[in-house]
Parts: structure tokens; C-alpha cells; sequence
């Protein structure tokens, strides 16, 4: 029988070859790693899909990128390692289509969770539409604006907190009206989110919007939209399509409720 002793030297040696051995297996995994194994794991419900990835698992690129709906076009990310350790993927990210682009910090967490803080964003309104399944409007125009924090579990939690401006809104439908700009401003609300839309103070109509989104993606919307120019007979009408009788002030008072997506839209009209 042969017996091999090692020297407390050697083994120090063959530990540290090891150690070394498995750090550049972890430097080298590539992207396609994330994507076949690690996503999966925490993102179950597939929320979040990357098309033809390449580079490395710590730093690199897809071509194809959706979260839900939304196709955010190329994405390049930058991997944590110590989130990986915490059971979190943890990514600086910028994405970039032919549309749209804007950069954040992104986590995923255990449970399908979803965190976002300090992200710009730059996309055109038309992007939002297959929100707004039901409404008889058609929208367009450039949002632009930080999203401080977004928490998202999927039919538990919605929660945003931030500013978007919609500049160059217009309506398209029922009638094509330029509306000016708007100002989104997003806050927590309970596990939901409360959303209030204001004019710029220009463009043909006034407005004061409240809208409630629950984690649920259930919403109330109420609030009132008004002609700057009441004389303006095409504005008048478009707003009554979209609302219900003035006031008489001229505001036309509107409520709705549904869940975002759907298309069992309920438009409640509201007399004032």
C-alpha cells in the first residue's frame, strides 16, 4: 500500500490552485449562464426574457430584451457577485432601441420580485397602449423622466416612485388633438401606486387626473379635463367621448376602473 503524505506546504499550494481554478471558472462563465439557469431560477414566471445573449455572466449583452410587454431593444449589464451570494441578481443596465432607451440599477429577487431605482427613461407614449386596452383613445408623444424606485411582484405588488414628463402629447384618436405637455408624478400608495397627471400650463386642454394602481394592476381613475379655448368645437367633442357631460364650468369629469392589460374596461361617466 502506497501512502502519499503531503507537506503542509503542498497542500497550502494545492488549496490555493483550486481556489484560483474556480474563480476563473466563475470569471469566464459566459452570458448564456444567466439565461439558462440563474434567471429561471428567481424569475420563474419569465417576466423578464434576453434574446441572444453573448459576452460574460458579469458583464454582458442581449440583443432582444422584454420585461411583461415591453420590448426594451439591446441591453448591456453589469453583474454583482455579492447579490449572487444573497440569492439576488443585481445588474446596472442601459437598454437601447430604435425607440426607446434609458439606464437604472435592476434587482431580481427569490419569488419573482422585481426592484428598479434610479432609471431614466426615454421611449415614445405609444409604447404604453396595450395598457390601455378598452379606452377609445389612441395616444402619442415622448415620455421622459427618473423613476427613483419601482417595486414589483407579480399580482401583489406595483409600487413606483418618480417623475415622467409627456412631452408632445397628442391624442390620435378619437380625434387627432396636440395636447401640450403633462407632468406624471408616481408615489407608493399601500402595495399600489397613486399616479396624478397635470397639464404644463399649455397646449388646448387643462387637466387634473388621479389615478390609484393597486399590486393587483386594478385602477380608479378620476378627475376632470377642460378646453383652454372652449370655443374650440372638436376639442369639446373629443372630451366628451372620452368623458361625460360638462359642467358648468366646462370641465368634463371623468371615472374609470379596470386592470391594466385587460379588456374588460368599465368607463363610468360622472356628472358634475
Amino acid at each position: 500500500m502506497v501512502s502519499l503524505k503531503l507537506s503542509k506546504k503542498n497542500r497550502r499550494l494545492i488549496y490555493v490552485g483550486l481556489a484560483c481554478y474556480l474563480a476563473f471558472l466563475m470569471i469566464t462563465l459566459p452570458a448564456s449562464f444567466l439565461t439558462r439557469y440563474i434567471l429561471p431560477s428567481i424569475d420563474p414566471t419569465g417576466v423578464v426574457q434576453l434574446q441572444s445573449v453573448h459576452g460574460s455572466i458579469w458583464d454582458g449583452q442581449a440583443n432582444n430584451t422584454r420585461i411583461g410587454q415591453f420590448n426594451l431593444g439591446a441591453l448591456n449589464w453589469d453583474l454583482s457577485g455579492w447579490g449572487l451570494l444573497l440569492g439576488n441578481i443585481n445588474l446596472d443596465v442601459d437598454f437601447k432601441s430604435e425607440l426607446a432607451n434609458g439606464f437604472g440599477d435592476l434587482s431580481l429577487g427569490m419569488g419573482g420580485s422585481t426592484s428598479a431605482s434610479d432609471v431614466e427613461i426615454n421611449f415614445p407614449a405609444e409604447m404604453l397602449q396595450p395598457l390601455f386596452s378598452g379606452f377609445p383613445i389612441s395616444i402619442s408623444g415622448d415620455l421622459r423622466g427618473t423613476i427613483t424606485e419601482l417595486n414589483y411582484i407579480q399580482f401583489e405588488q406595483l409600487q413606483a416612485d418618480g417623475r415622467v414628463v409627456w412631452q408632445g402629447a397628442a391624442l390620435r384618436a378619437p380625434q387627432n388633438i396636440e395636447l401640450g405637455d403633462f407632468l406624471i408624478d408616481m408615489s407608493p400608495h399601500n402595495q399600489g401606486t397613486k399616479i396624478k397627471i397635470t397639464d404644463e400650463n399649455q397646449g388646448p386642454i387643462k387637466t387634473e387626473l388621479n389615478i390609484k394602481l393597486s399590486g393587483k394592476g386594478k385602477y380608479t381613475l378620476n378627475g376632470w379635463m377642460q378646453a383652454r379655448d372652449q370655443s374650440q368645437q372638436h376639442i369639446t367633442e373629443a372630451l366628451r367621448f372620452i368623458g361625460a357631460r360638462a359642467d358648468s364650468t366646462g370641465r368634463f369629469w371623468v371615472s374609470y376602473n379596470g386592470s391594466l392589460g385587460k379588456k374588460n374596461v368599465r368607463g363610468q361617466r360622472q356628472v358634475r
